[in-house]
């Protein structure tokens, strides 16, 4: 029995079946789904029909239990045939976004924000991470201050975020001489990585009449663009505690054990594998991996929900590694709110940090 032939009664008895798992993680009996949703039929033919289902690889028949729940396959076809689209509600959107409106402006607490309350939301396991290029650029670069030989150094980068570094300087330098030196590195810098900062540290050696402080200042900037481009990538996880109480992981300790070990590893290329991401960056738009699809074995009882995202802060001659949210849950997880959280989600970073960050502004 393949997808396309499953009739209109099968199809929606499928939908119920899985509808009440779901609910009540516990097997589904035929009388269950007739007195439930008073069903003009029979047990006797609804029990037909479920066999007729599990025959076909829909619904599997535990050993302990009279009930039947839903396979891999039949998770996948609600997803694909029977679920239809869903989107947050516009109340709890509204909370969500006066919630990101509130944090400072900042990609790396959005995106923590975003794993955190998504996580509590769902009372699963959710990773997000930003979008970020392979090398920072820089936009702004202001030097304050603090004593005549410790400054601040604030760098914003077209990558939207900010970056803070503390600099003891080799010699004192006047105030007046620092505000003038973060105008022209500002001006000279703009739109320019590492390697190019890099060079200009070379040519201000070679010229006579540059402050020494500048030569300094140019090389730390090259290293701190270097180093925080290896951590704008980085993916933020929360949600541990609300999966470990879904009863799938309560009745498994050890599988929970080893789920708890890589997310305490911070392993997010186990829990959303490489090859995820590279599939999900050609084909865009919302992934669904359930069970076995996942290509990690301790993850093949779970389902994965991924949607990427992107934004304008990159031009185009520099290539873009997508963000993400995903969400991680058992294979019985809701998947209606699951999908039309992560993509809510999804658009609203990608919404924040195009117009706080975007190329335009």
């Amino acid at each position: 029995m393949t997808s396309e032939q499953l009739s209109d009664r099968r199809a929606g008895i499928l939908q119920l079946v899985i509808q009440d798992y779901i609910e009540t993680a516990t097997p589904v009996a035929s009388r269950h789904v007739v007195e439930k949703y008073a069903l003009p039929a029979s047990a006797a033919t609804i029990r037909h029909e479920m066999h007729a289902l599990e025959q076909g690889g829909y619904l599997t028949h535990p050993h302990t239990s009279a009930g039947r729940v839903p396979s891999n396959r039949g998770y996948r076809h609600f997803v694909q045939s029977l679920m239809g689209h869903a989107e947050l509600g516009l109340a709890e959107q509204a909370q969500v976004r006066h919630q990101f409106f509130q944090a400072a402006p900042s990609v790396e607490e959005w995106v923590e924000l975003a794993a955190t309350v998504l996580a509590r939301s769902l009372g699963l396991l959710v990773i997000v991470a930003p979008p970020h290029p392979e090398r920072l650029r820089v936009r702004q670069v202001e030097l304050i201050s603090l004593n005549e030989l410790l400054v601040l150094m604030i760098v914003v980068v077209q990558e939207a975020r900010m970056i803070r570094q503390l600099m003891p300087l080799p010699q004192p330098i006047e105030v007046d001489e620092l505000d003038d030196l973060s105008t022209r590195l500002s001006w000279m810098l703009r739109g320019r990585s590492a390697p190019d900062v890099r060079e200009a540290a070379r040519l201000a050696i070679e010229t006579p009449d540059t402050h020494p402080v500048e030569h300094f200042v140019l090389e730390t900037l090259a290293q701190v663009l270097d180093r925080d481009a290896q951590r704008a990538g980085v993916p933020s996880i929360a949600g541990l505690g609300g999966m470990m109480a879904q009863p799938e992981f309560q009745q498994e300790p050890e599988r929970s054990l080893e789920l708890i070990e890589l997310v305490d590893q911070h392993a997010s290329e186990d829990l959303i594998p490489p090859s995820v991401i590279d599939e999900v960056t050609v084909d865009g738009g919302m992934h669904v991996l359930i069970g076995d699809d996942h290509p990690t074995e301790l993850l093949h009882d779970c389902s994965l929900v991924l949607a990427p995202y992107h934004s304008t802060t990159t031009a185009p001659s520099s290539p873009e590694i997508p963000g993400y949210v995903g969400v991680i849950g058992p294979t019985r997880m809701n998947y209606p709110r699951s999908i039309a959280a992560a993509r809510f989600y999804s658009r609203l970073l990608q919404e924040m940090i195009d117009a706080v960050y975007g190329v335009n502004r």
